[in-house]
């Protein structure tokens, strides 16, 4: 088993395949969208919250349908699907409390995410040591923002999070479409 990580020129090319050639138009419509959201932080909470809303919904119903074509019979088979429909029913219904909740998410997020950054360094031998427990200091004083001002905090914390996660997402894919062309030229 090859533990090697690959290099970067390999992890582009082999991206190139999945990203294809829309890869600059959907990195600057995450970027767009992104911005979108940090000047409109509560539309982009909502939209954040129909669209999970949607998922479990969706969910729900295809397994709904599994269920019904294995014949279930079992109150496990049925009570899952059933409760995805309902949450994602309640979050479209009360969407305040839908993006709270999301907002709980994140608090529980960002404090898994800081104990692995306190505890990473220890497996790494000091490599980034300084950078992972400034990470993880970034991740406690975020869940402690979301704590202080939950919940309606979260209506604008969620949009503000989200949309600067979208105009990342957005940059990575315009670097590495970049780096794609920049491979392919050479």
């Amino acid at each position: 088993m090859n533990i090697t990580p690959p290099d970067l020129t390999t992890i582009i090319k082999s991206e190139q395949h999945y990203l294809g050639k829309y890869t600059l138009a959907v990195g600057l419509i995450l970027i767009v969208i992104g911005i979108f959201g940090l000047l409109s932080p509560v539309i982009l909470s909502a939209a954040t919250d129909g669209i999970l809303a949607g998922i479990l919904i969706l969910g729900g119903a295809v397994w709904i349908a599994h269920s019904y074509q294995l014949h279930a019979h079992g109150l496990g088979d049925w009570l899952r699907p059933l409760l995805l429909l309902i949450t994602g029913a309640i979050m479209v219904a009360l969407p305040a409390a839908g993006i709270a909740s999301i907002g709980l998410l994140f608090i529980l997020y960002f404090f898994i995410d800081a104990y692995r950054n306190f505890t990473r360094p220890k497996v790494l031998s000091g490599v980034g040591r300084g950078w992972f427990f400034f990470s993880g200091i970034i991740d406690v004083l975020i869940a402690l923002l979301f704590i202080v001002t939950w919940p309606q905090g979260s209506l604008i914390l969620v949009g503000i999070f989200v949309g600067v996660n979208l105009i990342f997402d957005g940059i990575i894919l315009i670097i590495v479409r970049n780096g794609i062309i920049g491979l392919t030229k050479s």
